[in-house]
């Protein structure tokens, strides 16, 4: 089963900063309706985005969600550390016969293709912020609105890379 807490926790998290900008206020019945999940999931997600200065949450009538710190200063790698732990991209079976070239070493072949795998996806993700994210998420809709096919290159993480 593929495991979806980053990609919902990345939606939470730039809901939050696109509300913020409209001065809307965002509660975990609101995230849920938007993810098409239950209120306790959102919430379930968002008690370690809370504890990792993330997003910060108020009870109350007027209290809601909100972003811990300023979007330019979120990594997408710190939302993706925050909800995936210590969870692998995949995991590595260790109940195989270990028996031959094949069974006596593919479990340290994949531990290693793992943490490469794993290593690589978190760097790409510490280029990004949620600043980032929100710009390229218009630039996508401008493209859509204006009629265009937004192009699939990552461009988002290459114009970074070129600004800096």
């Amino acid at each position: 089963m593929i495991d979806t807490r980053f990609s919902t926790a990345l939606q939470i998290v730039i809901s939050v900063a696109v509300n913020e900008e409209a001065n809307l206020r965002t509660t975990s019945q609101s995230l849920a309706q938007g993810l098409d999940t239950s209120a306790s999931f959102v919430r379930k997600l968002l008690l370690p985005l809370n504890e990792n200065d993330i997003l910060a949450t108020a009870q109350g009538g007027k209290g809601g969600i909100r972003l811990a710190r300023p979007r330019d200063q979120i990594l997408l790698s710190q939302i993706y550390a925050a909800v995936t732990g210590d969870k692998k991209i995949w995991a590595t079976r260790h109940d195989i016969p270990h028996e031959g070239l094949v069974g006596e070493n593919i479990g340290d072949l994949s531990e290693f293709l793992c943490d490469r795998a794993e290593q690589a996806v978190v760097d790409m993700l510490g280029s990004v912020t949620i600043h980032d994210s929100v710009a390229e998420l218009r630039r996508l809709e401008a493209l859509k609105s204006a009629g265009h096919q937004p192009p699939t290159d990552g461009s988002l993480v290459r114009d970074r890379h070129a600004a800096e």
